[in-house]
């Protein structure tokens, strides 16, 4: 008896799965029917290929887990990196592109973006997917990916017959399997993963020193005495931000903002201009200028990035043991304001509906603050940000605007704090939880065992991001197991390190690959952070999830149980 390449290569797969992931092997749903693969065809107008038949008269996708999705955690089986549709799925998704696209392709974004004659059959968690090409001609059968901002691209497989048997060879073997990104085979719990394994690169190029580096103004603007508040302000001042520490002076508030104390010198606002990462990548490290007046220090940033005055982060700092208003506007007419007592968020105010406010309702706090309209006219956006300065100025005694704005100022350029955020959600506390299938292990576990096993955890992952390149570092990760380790001071060696790893991984128009480095390592530097400071049960979520040798499971299991 004839037996096709798909069915072999399916043969081999199911083989495989129900030796070492018997949890997978069972979600593959039964073959779908000859009929309703025709019928599929047909609605679809397109001739499905031989091995497309095959592929799905052997197994017609995957069931969904206990929660009802379909999920390699959850034990679902998954090609590399794509997860297969069932017979039903294929059809919707063709119904889908026919309408989006329509049935001659005249509202494709671009010649060759897409066919009505592809059919889907896997995707990812994004729009991406893999097609097979029914067209009529010498490229029948074969399959490509189609990326959303890309289209389809082939040339990797000639047929799905050819893709299975990729599969399955990397199943037998152990080996890599390359679906656009590189893929491991792990087995955890009876369950097959795929996964992601990262090219080897060598050290990023660091862009920090070009970011010291100050424009060169041809004039200098004259010194302005005092910037009168009036119904043209802020005339000429376009996206920045005003904070305001009370009993402060200018040295201390470019500390709490994070200076660079050797770039610290007057500056007109020419020179504190942010430079075109276009023109010459490199660090962003905004300038802030400083002066005090009333019993206030005042610190002004302007630009398109990201303003340090509005992060909730550097409000924290800048208000510990006083209070801090920070104050922004926008282009586009938002104006906000913040007002945080030693640390604490005490309100929070924005002419956009429905921005949450913090503990406080800022109309209470700010008496006579414009309520905000949903989709406010020129005009009104132009009368927010005076009706706004008289609330402050009426509850707080600030000078808006403070004197010598146009003028030369005290300044630094800012090295941004961390974030202080590690990607949870409000009910774990905003911090990453371990895998499910990791937290009754982890419950268990000694306080003892899991200051080991996060410190041996991080350690491997400074090791496969190169953070452990840093002195700083490195010193930092041998207290991780001691029972009292210091967290990260503000301003201390190991804290400017990753401030200074965390801007480079910023860096837009930098090289990918060394953009691609940097991120890795910014995200490891923040879970070292959480390391130091947090106990271990609510840091150690991030630092495996960051893990890139395919094989943490295992070792993240052993260490857990081991005695």
């Amino acid at each position: 008896m004839h037996v096709s390449p798909i069915e072999e290569s399916w043969r081999r797969i199911d083989s495989w799965l129900a030796a070492h992931a018997p949890r997978t092997f069972s979600s593959l749903r039964p073959p779908a029917s000859q009929e309703a693969i025709n019928a599929a065809a047909t609605e679809l107008g397109v001739e499905f290929p031989a091995d497309l038949v095959a592929y799905l008269r052997h197994h017609d996708g995957v069931s969904p887990g206990e929660r009802g999705v379909v999920s390699p955690e959850e034990g679902g089986f998954s090609l590399p990196g794509y997860q297969p549709y069932t017979l039903a799925e294929i059809l919707s998704s063709g119904r889908m592109h026919h309408d989006l696209w329509g049935r001659h392709g005249e509202n494709l974004p671009f010649e060759g973006y897409w066919h009505q004659d592809f059919v889907t059959f896997a995707r990812t968690s994004s729009p991406d997917a893999l097609v097979v090409d029914c067209r009529r001609g010498a490229s029948f059968g074969a399959v490509g990916q189609y990326e959303e901002s890309e289209g389809v691209r082939f040339g990797h497989w000639e047929s799905l017959a050819a893709l299975l048997e990729q599969v399955a060879d990397s199943l037998e073997g152990g080996t890599v399997i390359t679906v656009g990104l590189s893929y491991m085979p792990v087995v955890d719990d009876g369950m097959l993963l795929w996964e992601y394994v990262p090219e080897r690169l060598g050290e990023p190029r660091s862009l920090f020193d070009l970011g010291l580096a100050d424009p060169v103004i041809a004039t200098r603007g004259r010194t302005s005495p005092h910037a009168a508040l009036n119904e043209t302000w802020p005339s000429g001042y376009e996206n920045f931000c005003l904070t305001f520490a009370q009993d402060l002076d200018e040295t201390e508030l470019l500390r709490r903002f994070g200076a660079l104390p050797e770039t610290r010198r007057p500056r007109w606002r020419e020179e504190a201009a942010s430079p075109d990462q276009r023109q010459q990548p490199r660090v962003l490290l905004p300038v802030v200028r400083v002066g005090t007046h009333g019993g206030w220090a005042f610190g002004i940033e302007e630009g398109l990035h990201l303003l340090e005055g509005t992060r909730d982060e550097v409000l924290r700092r800048v208000s510990g043991g006083t209070r801090a208003v920070s104050l922004s506007y926008w282009a586009n007419g938002t104006t906000s304001v913040s007002l945080f007592d030693d640390g604490e968020l005490v309100t929070r105010y924005d002419t956009r509906p429905h921005v949450p406010h913090g503990p406080r309702d800022p109309f209470e706090v700010f008496p006579g603050l414009p309520t905000p309209v949903p989709e406010p006219t020129p005009e009104q956006r132009r009368e927010q940000l005076p009706a706004v300065c008289d609330a402050v100025v009426r509850r707080c005694g600030i000078p808006l605007p403070p004197p010598g704005l146009d003028g030369e100022l005290d300044s630094a350029r800012i090295l941004p704090l961390l974030p202080d955020n590690n990607f949870g959600y409000p009910e774990d506390n905003f911090k990453t939880p371990v895998p499910d299938r990791f937290a009754s292990l982890v419950d268990a576990a000694t306080p003892e065992r899991l200051r080991r096993v996060i410190a041996a955890q991080m350690s491997s992952l400074a090791a496969e991001t190169g953070l452990d390149t840093y002195a700083e570092v490195t010193a930092a990760l041998s207290l991780l197991s001691e029972q009292d380790h210091p967290g990260v001071t503000d301003d201390s060696a190991l804290d400017l390190r990753l401030r200074r790893v965390q801007a480079e991984s910023l860096v837009i128009f930098a090289d990918w690959k060394d953009r691609s480095l940097w991120q890795d390592r910014a995200m490891a530097a923040r879970a070292l952070a959480d390391a130091l400071n947090l106990p271990a049960r609510e840091a150690l979520g991030l630092v495996v999830g960051l893990r890139q040798n395919p094989h943490w499971r295992k070792e993240f299991r052993q260490q857990l149980t081991d005695d």
